[in-house]
C-alpha cells in the first residue's frame, strides 16, 4: 500500500480529482444537459452504451483501422528512416516532405481525401498523412543517436546482417521508438475519429458520435469520449511497461 502512495500517485489522483470537480463545477453553472451533462448522466450512458453488443463492434471498427494506419505508417517510416541514415541525399529530400505533412492543415487534407478516395478509405489516409512524419523523426533521431564508437565496432567485427541488427541496433532503437509510439497513438486515435465524425463511414467512434450530437444526446457523446481516453491511457501504460522491461 506504501508502495501506491507516493508523491506521484498522490498528484495524479489529485489531478483526476480535479478534472472531475471543475466538470461538476463547469455542469452546475451551466445547468443545461444538452451542453454539459452531469457526471451521472454520463455514466449511465456509458453503463447501457457497455452492455449493447453495437458499441463493441463501433470500438473494433475503429481501433481496427487505428492499428492497421499506425502498423503500415511505422513500416514506411521505418523504411524511409533506414534510407535517410544510409544516403544523407535522401534525408535532405525528405525534409521539405516531412514538413509539409507537419504543418498541412488536417480540415483541408480531409476535404480533398474525402473527395478523391471517399468515406471509407479516407480516414486510413488522412491519420497516416499526420502521424507518419512523427514516426519517421522518432525513429531516425534513434539512428542518429546511436554511439558512433558502437557503429565503428560492429563495422570492424561485422557486416550488417539480421543478427547484429538484432543484438545491437534493434536494443539501443527499441525505447525511443517505444516513445514515439506512446505519442502517435493517441493523436492517431484523435485524428482518426475527427476524420470519421467528417467523412462518417458507418458504425465507427466518429460517426456514432456524429448521430449522438445531431439527436443532442451530450451524455453519449461524453461516454465515447471517456472510451476514446480510458484505451490510449491503456495502450500508453502497455507501452511503458514494455520499455521498463526492455532496460
Amino acid at each position: 500500500m506504501k508502495k501506491f502512495i507516493t508523491k506521484t500517485n498522490v498528484w495524479l489522483l489529485s489531478g483526476i480529482v480535479f478534472i472531475f470537480l471543475l466538470w461538476l463545477l463547469t455542469a452546475h453553472i451551466v445547468d443545461n444537459s444538452i451542453v454539459i451533462p452531469k457526471i451521472s448522466e454520463v455514466f449511465q450512458a456509458l453503463g447501457s452504451m457497455l452492455r449493447t453488443k453495437q458499441t463493441y463492434v463501433v470500438i473494433f471498427n475503429t481501433l481496427s483501422r487505428l492499428i492497421i494506419t499506425v502498423g503500415i505508417s511505422f513500416g514506411i517510416a521505418l523504411f524511409l528512416s533506414i534510407v535517410a541514415t544510409s544516403i544523407k541525399v535522401v534525408k535532405e529530400f525528405l525534409k521539405p516532405i516531412m514538413a509539409l505533412m507537419r504543418t498541412i492543415p488536417v480540415a483541408a487534407i480531409i476535404i480533398i481525401l474525402l473527395i478523391i478516395f471517399g468515406n471509407t478509405k479516407s480516414p486510413y489516409i488522412i491519420t497516416s498523412l499526420v502521424i507518419l512524419p512523427i514516426m519517421y523523426e522518432g525513429i531516425l533521431v534513434s539512428f542518429e543517436n546511436i554511439d558512433q564508437g558502437i557503429i565503428d565496432e560492429v563495422r570492424m567485427l561485422s557486416k550488417l546482417n539480421y543478427k547484429v541488427a538484432k543484438d545491437i541496433y534493434i536494443p539501443i532503437i527499441t525505447p525511443q521508438i517505444l516513445s514515439t509510439l506512446v505519442a502517435t497513438i493517441g493523436l492517431g486515435l484523435k485524428v482518426m475519429v475527427m476524420s470519421e465524425f467528417i467523412a462518417q463511414p458507418n458504425h465507427t467512434i466518429g460517426y456514432m458520435m456524429l448521430q449522438e450530437k445531431n439527436f443532442l444526446e451530450m451524455d453519449h457523446v461524453f461516454a465515447w469520449t471517456i472510451i476514446l481516453i480510458v484505451f490510449v491511457l491503456m495502450v500508453e501504460e502497455l507501452l511503458k511497461l514494455i520499455k521498463i522491461k526492455l532496460k
